[in-house]
């Protein structure tokens, strides 16, 4: 590193005058790449919601939890983006947090590649001046979709670096005697690692290859090239299928029940209108001809038969076969039309293929048509994915990220044959080369205004994206963060998630989850098409989850609102503000964390409050907190039929005197008192914040209600005892002692020292309640929670661990130590102990399976998976074995429980 400024002098020294400056201008274009990537980073920044996904998973990978969804989670190759998924994690192995990670490298990767395009495409054009190059990696640091896209925490940057350095070592190869060492092998099988269609491109760099080898009768680079680029390919995905258990990743899985987008021969689909808008919106459309200069030059007879073609297809796409007549001033077009106009998209379509083909076939056998023919048919694949795929829900055209990676040499070619066209393109300008030591000629204003021309049509889009950026991690954030408060409010341990954005709940959440869209989620991607028994099973028997959020599209395709149990479990909460006065709906709860229905009359002893509302709980578990501290009541309701609310007014007193109160809403105010059914028990936790300033002492605590209709108080029935806060109110027997910080540090530590003895007395229903209990006297001591939340769930694991050594059956060791699991998964005691029993519980299903034992062997594979998350082979038995028992077929398979 020391030697690096001496070698980059001596490089200096090598160049002529022309390539200094050739090389300053290519070191102005990356410095202005830089500050349009700054854009993205310094004044949002800016991260793609779908790039938590790979943030999560890098981080779980390096901090132990392997390739999970969550921490503790199944296995699932639930990304897309591999490679980019290894190079964030090996930064963040390294100390880097995978934000900056992500950034780093899509400045570093996106400024690498202008050099590399720079060299592709001079390689267009052998022998040719070189100054039109220049143009390739101008048009770069000023496209949206390049910077944007590399900015965005996807695998774009790396996906454009591998692409472009695959392309410049092949043409590097191609030019050696002896076809020189296959590098470009090792690149294109990266590419193929950092996306599924990257072997695509792989494919294109062999099919040039061969080409080659026709050409110049030398086999011997190909053989090569394929047994470089085969050997790592094979391995990798070896491993893959061994570590994930599914051939294909599991996002392809999620896709295949959905439903295709590509119906290539519908003008007006998606994917049509995404490929017509890219062109339209950045005006790319005016550049075409300059594709057919580059492809057929501007000096043989390919150049008419190039732009006649060109022609020819403007006018088919830009003459509508209906409308078209009437704007003539006909009525409609005439009888012998009709048989053309029926098949008008079609012509459309194949005009399009036949003159992308044409321009194939144009380029072939001129200088540099390898380099050209391989940057065509790379362009035109990329616009193809982006047919395939039916677009992208993501703004500006993210598919063409690659597009324009190799359209940028095209269009610096056929800028570049147009100006050797022009006889005055040398000439020089007047310009006092004297005074700046500067020369000018018409050639080079050309191409800056070239330049130019392209940046002004991408500082609107720039803008408007800086301005109003795509969906991104902090917008999913907002809903991490809002339904986090509603965990705490609803005093919930654990959480199990229905939603359909991963990325940010991944990385900030900590919860288990079901993925709606099924990229992170193995059995709903198994089962996309959202087969209604599957469905039942796996979400309301199965999983069950607490949070749900579930609406707009996804609610209708996925149809999980029309369940029968989703109608009558879940209520929907209000939802977050997403900026001025919107707010983002389709929160749920499951109802059944605070309300349970039972037939029993409640007990004679329960307060009754007006028209019969029972107060069948009212509990301060941890009395002793500090003025300024927080008080938990522990509550439960039952009423009648009502057709108003209620709301709850809990007090302070000393003596005679209210010293304190303040209200709550039954059912959170989620599910409000006139909805409830008579024979359910609704719970409350709520929390009381004291005035900072309240004096030491003891408290007695009472309760009255209000109506909220009319905020009359609903009288005790029949009254009893004096009334503090207004007539109709309870005075409890429980007490709140206001005591100092120390005192309730001191009463937290008992009621630690309570949970550890419970811990070791093997008492292990009691651990958490009494750390609960603890933790619940000096909430706000961040420190004591966090190290005794640790300390707690490690002695209750070990607790499970011992109380499971001692079941007496399979089945409750599984339950016991798949608790124990979910309390503390790095147990040291529990990993020996798990491992063997999932052996166990494997084999069992296996023989179960072989004995077509369908349901006994599903339960089987589930149980081990409670041991070992990481047992991908017990998850796709599992799957298999689902899907006899229910008699059901996933997409893309037969029925065939045995596959």
């Amino acid at each position: 590193m020391d030697q690096l400024p001496e070698r980059v002098a001596r490089w200096w020294a090598r160049l002529d005058d022309a390539e200094r400056r050739r090389s300053s201008v290519l070191a102005w274009i990356g410095v202005a790449y830089l500050v349009h990537y700054l854009v993205y980073t310094l004044g949002q920044p800016f991260f793609i919601e779908d790039a938590g996904i790979s943030f999560a998973f890098a981080r779980h990978l390096v901090e132990g939890d392997g390739l999970a969804a969550w921490p503790g989670g199944e296995r699932v190759e639930g990304y897309s983006n591999a490679l980019w998924t290894f190079l964030i994690a090996a930064l963040y192995g390294l100390g880097v947090p995978v934000w900056t990670a992500a950034k780093l490298l899509g400045a570093a990767f996106g400024l690498v590649t202008l050099p590399l395009v720079y060299g592709i495409a001079r390689m267009c054009r052998p022998g040719a001046p070189s100054d039109a190059a220049l143009l390739a990696p101008a048009l770069l640091a000023a496209s949206t979709q390049f910077v944007l896209w590399n900015a965005s925490g996807l695998e774009n940057s790396a996906f454009g670096l591998l692409l472009a350095a695959g392309v410049w070592q092949l043409l590097r190869e191609l030019r050696a005697p002896d076809g020189g060492r296959p590098w470009s092998a090792l690149w294109f099988m990266l590419l193929s690692t950092t996306r599924p269609e990257g072997l695509a491109y792989g494919a294109f760099a062999a099919l040039t290859l061969g080409m080659d080898a026709v050409v110049t009768r030398r086999p011997r680079p190909l053989l090569r090239w394929a047994l470089a680029f085969a050997v790592p390919f094979v391995a990798y995905n070896a491993w893959r299928y061994w570590y994930f258990a599914w051939p294909l990743p599991n996002t392809f899985y999620a896709k295949a029940g959905k439903g295709t987008q590509f119906k290539p021969w519908a003008w007006d689909t998606d994917g049509w209108k995404y490929i017509k808008g890219w062109f339209t919106r950045h005006q790319v459309i005016w550049a075409t001809p300059l594709l057919v200069a580059a492809l057929a030059g501007l000096r043989g007879p390919g150049r008419w038969l190039g732009l006649g073609a060109l022609g020819l297809l403007g006018g088919l796409l830009a003459w509508d076969g209906k409308a078209g007549w009437t704007a003539l001033g006909l009525d409609g077009p005439p009888g012998e039309w009709k048989p053309v106009l029926a098949a008008w998209s079609r012509l459309r379509v194949g005009g399009v293929a036949a003159t992308l083909a044409l321009g194939g076939l144009l380029t072939l056998g001129r200088p540099g048509w390898r380099a050209r023919g391989l940057l065509w048919i790379s362009a035109c694949f990329g616009g193809f994915f982006a047919l395939y795929a039916g677009g992208d829900w993501m703004v500006q055209h993210r598919w063409f990220h690659i597009v324009v990676v190799a359209l940028a040499p095209l269009f610096a070619a056929g800028v570049g044959e147009l100006l050797d066209a022009l006889p005055a393109a040398s000439r020089r300008l007047p310009w006092p080369a004297e005074a700046s030591g500067v020369t000018l000629n018409v050639r080079a204003l050309a191409l800056a205004l070239a330049a130019l021309g392209w940046t002004a049509v991408e500082v609107p889009h720039i803008a408007s994206f800086s301005a109003g950026p795509e969906t991104s991690v902090r917008d999913i954030y907002r809903r991490v963060r809002y339904m986090a408060w509603v965990q705490r409010k609803l005093d919930l341990d654990d959480v199990t998630l229905l939603d359909v954005d991963m990325g940010a709940h991944m990385y900030f959440s900590g919860w288990s989850i079901v993925d709606i869209a099924g990229l992170v989620d193995v059995p709903m991607a198994q089962h996309s098409n959202f087969d209604k028994k599957f469905i039942r099973e796996y979400l309301w028997q199965q999983k069950v989850p607490d949070f749900a959020h579930v609406h707009a599209g996804w609610a209708r395709s996925s149809r999980i609102p029309q369940h029968p149990e989703w109608r009558q479990q879940y209520l929907e909460i209000p939802g977050y503000p997403i900026g001025g006065r919107r707010l983002h709906v389709g929160n749920h709860i499951r109802k059944g964390i605070f309300v349970d229905e039972q037939q029993d009359a409640a007990p004679p002893e329960a307060p009754r409050f007006g028209d019969g509302v029972r107060l069948l709980r009212w509990q301060v578990p941890s009395p002793e907190v500090p003025a300024g501290g927080t008080v938990f009541i522990d509550t439960q309701w039952q009423a009648p039929r009502r057709s108003s609310d209620f709301r709850i007014i809990a007090f302070l007193t000393q003596g005679d005197e209210v010293v304190h109160s303040a209200a709550f809403a039954p059912g959170y105010g989620w599910y409000p008192a006139s909805s409830w059914k008579p024979t359910e028990r609704v719970s409350g936790g709520y929390r009381m914040r004291l005035p900072a300033d309240l004096p030491p002492g003891e408290y007695r605590i009472g309760v009255g209600l209000i109506d909220a209709a009319g905020g009359a108080p609903l009288p005790l029935d029949p009254p009893r005892g004096a009334h503090q806060l207004f007539p109709g109110d309870w005075l409890s027997d429980e007490v709140v002692r206001v005591v100092s910080p120390a005192e309730a540090a001191a009463a937290a530590g008992a009621d630690l020292a309570a949970a550890r003895a419970a811990a070791d007395d093997g008492d292990c229903d009691a651990v958490w309640p009494a750390w609960k209990r603890a933790r619940r006297h000096v909430e706000d001591d961040d420190a004591f929670v966090r190290a005794g939340d640790a300390e707690v769930r490690e002695a209750l694991a070990g607790c499970l661990v011992a109380r499971a050594d001692a079941a007496a059956d399979t089945a409750a060791r599984v339950a016991l130590l798949a608790e124990a699991r979910r309390w503390r998964r790095h147990h040291p005691a529990l990993a020996p102990r798990a491992d063997a029993l999932a052996a166990q519980l494997l084999e069992e299903g296996d023989a179960l399976f072989a004995e077509a034992d369908w349901a006994a062997a599903q339960e089987r594979y589930e149980q081990a998976l409670s041991l070992d998350p990481g047992l991908s082979w017990a998850r796709r038995k599992a799957e298999d074995a689902r899907d006899a028992k229910l008699d059901i077929q996933r997409p893309g398979r037969k029925r065939d429980a045995g596959g």
